[in-house]
């Protein structure tokens, strides 16, 4: 009998642990999903910040630095800085700064942190006017500038650099077999660092080009263009846009291949990277679609294109 009992009660305090097991695994994977809609909801969308950067700098072309100014320095304060399409923002930030305030050193400082080629920041009369005046010197600049390429992929920005030539020379052979094979390894090898290390950018793998790197020019868009003829395009047609939403891509990688794409299959043209726009164009329709992924204006682009002497 007292057998009896101690097996029931032995049961029963089984039955109890098991029972706060999963109530506490409930718990668990409750506040983890919890966890996961919180960080789902605090994740900031860059489409509105490219916009506002288009603002801001259309406002500073124009001279009204104090609007430019506001806008960016409330931007500033929710984003990280991303460069958009011609629109270095660290820059316009001090720039407009200048004309309606006092340039502090931190914000040279600042600048300088997103420096990735020493002559880029050197040639550059208006930013050595501040390095005089805060008496930070070029070696000061070259350090700095080592520290930001030190943070980076080197191995993968080197990678890349060999792909966006292989890119090229490839298509001089005018051998399509070739083409496809290359293109094709290309597509793999991308979608292979976008599920390992995510979207390259200039924070993972430096700017256009990088101090110490010769040879190591990276032209992401060129590359993606033509997964538009031979690559996974459908997976990059997914993908793309969720790095454009968390501001590591530049939208202008996926409105190449899209276009590009359209053109193809003879669809309508979506955004009119390169591809000139004609005088029967819908211009509202293409602004709409280039506005939903972080795009100027086409009148902003011709503008600034023709600022810029093309």
């Amino acid at each position: 009998m007292n057998f009896f009992k101690l097996s029931l009660f032995a049961l029963f305090a089984v039955f109890i642990v098991s029972c706060g097991s999963r109530n506490a695994e409930s718990v668990r994977s409750a506040q983890v999903v919890k966890s996961e809609n919180r960080n789902r909801q605090d994740e900031v969308s860059y489409i509105p910040y490219y916009a506002a950067v288009y603002k801001a700098d259309s406002l500073m072309l124009t001279k009204n630095y104090a609007e430019s100014f506001r806008i960016l320095d409330a931007l500033l304060k929710k984003y990280r800085p991303v460069n958009a399409w011609m629109v270095n923002v660290p820059r316009n930030y001090l720039v407009t700064k200048s004309k309606v305030s006092k340039v502090e050193k931190k914000d040279i400082e600042n600048y300088l942190d997103h420096a990735y080629h020493v002559n880029g920041v050197m040639r550059d009369q208006f930013i050595v006017k501040f390095l005089d005046e805060f008496k930070i010197d070029k070696t000061q600049v070259e350090k700095t500038v080592a520290k930001n390429v030190a943070k980076i992929d080197i191995g993968l920005r080197n990678e890349l650099g060999k792909m966006t030539l292989r890119d090229q020379e490839v298509r001089r052979t005018m051998n399509y077999d070739s083409i496809q094979k290359v293109d094709w390894q290309h597509s793999e090898r991308l979608k292979e660092i976008i599920e390992t290390k995510g979207f390259p950018n200039n924070q993972m793998i430096g700017g256009y080009t990088l101090e110490g790197q010769p040879n190591s020019e990276v032209f992401l868009s060129q590359i993606f263009n033509h997964m538009a003829y031979n690559g996974d395009f459908e997976y990059f047609k997914k993908k793309l846009p969720e790095f454009i939403r968390n501001g590591t891509c530049d939208p202008y990688n996926y409105a190449m291949m899209i276009d590009r794409r359209n053109e193809i299959t003879k669809q309508p043209i979506d955004y009119h990277v390169i591809i000139p726009v004609a005088a029967t164009d819908d211009r509202k329709r293409i602004d709409a679609n280039r506005k939903a992924i972080g795009m100027p204006s086409l009148a902003y682009e011709e503008f600034k294109k023709k600022l810029m002497g093309d």
